[in-house]
């Protein structure tokens, strides 16, 4: 058994075990552009946007637009700029950012953002700081889509179950999942990969990170009132949309 960083086993397991597609399952199916009226006269920007599935199909969808993708990890990244380069198309029009949402450069105005998990795994100075940073250049009625929360820290063990299984020629790949609650709302999630050939296994890699188990209440509640209005589109996303400033008469 070997363990690894959490982003070098997404990157080598990660789109072996989405392929092929089952579009009930998928996460990139089913999002619901036009409840959240995104504004694609203005840059469009894929917050964590991993290996990008989703930058791409933020592309394909808006096909006229500018994207901006942030992705601070450097291996997903690597998959996500092959993705794009064999897209021209594409490759024209998307600026790929290494930095954090924190720290990355952002044009001055934008139409609206993708926000898939990643709020739920910043502290609490970190969600601070991103919400003052998406109302910075967010432009008034644009929507940042964000899904919504696993649940927060579960209050006992999840056993270790298997959640995802793929094959590639002689060799079928596995995810494990199991989960447990830790101190400060954090729960240390271990995700096993077992490698079998012909039913033998072969390989198994283990990686286990700790994240903040934030329910929607409390990150929904962090929402800077007066800057944001939440909408609760579905049960898969909330659309947190920029609102006018307010002017105080003199």
């Amino acid at each position: 058994m070997a363990r690894d960083r959490e982003s070098l086993v997404w990157a080598e397991f990660g789109e072996v075990l989405r392929l092929p597609v089952d579009p009930e399952r998928d996460y990139v199916h089913g999002i619901p552009w036009d409840a959240a009226k995104f504004m694609p006269e203005l840059p469009l920007v894929d917050i964590g946007s991993g290996s990008g599935l989703t930058t791409i199909t933020l592309a394909e969808r808006f096909p006229q637009t500018e994207i901006i993708s942030v992705e601070p990890e450097p291996l997903t990244r690597s998959l996500q700029m092959l993705r794009i380069a064999e897209r021209d198309d594409i490759r024209v029009r998307t600026t790929v950012l290494s930095e954090s949402i924190l720290k990355a450069w952002l044009p001055e105005q934008c139409g609206g953002a993708l926000l898939f998990n990643v709020i739920y795994f910043l502290a609490g100075s970190a969600r601070e700081a991103f919400w003052r940073r998406m109302a910075q250049v967010m432009v008034p009625g644009a929507p940042i889509l964000m899904s919504r929360s696993y649940g927060g820290v579960p209050a006992e063990a999840v056993e270790r179950s298997m959640v995802q299984s793929a094959t590639m020629g002689r060799m079928e790949y596995q995810r494990w999942f199991e989960a447990q609650p830790v101190r400060d709302r954090r729960v240390e999630i271990t995700n096993t990969f077992r490698v079998l050939r012909d039913g033998e296994q072969v390989r198994e890699v283990v990686s286990t990170i700790h994240a903040f188990g934030l329910d929607e209440d409390l990150v929904l509640g962090e929402v800077p009132i007066g800057q944001f209005g939440i909408e609760e589109i579905d049960d898969r996303y909330f659309a947190i949309r920029r609102l006018p400033d307010i002017r105080r008469r003199r």
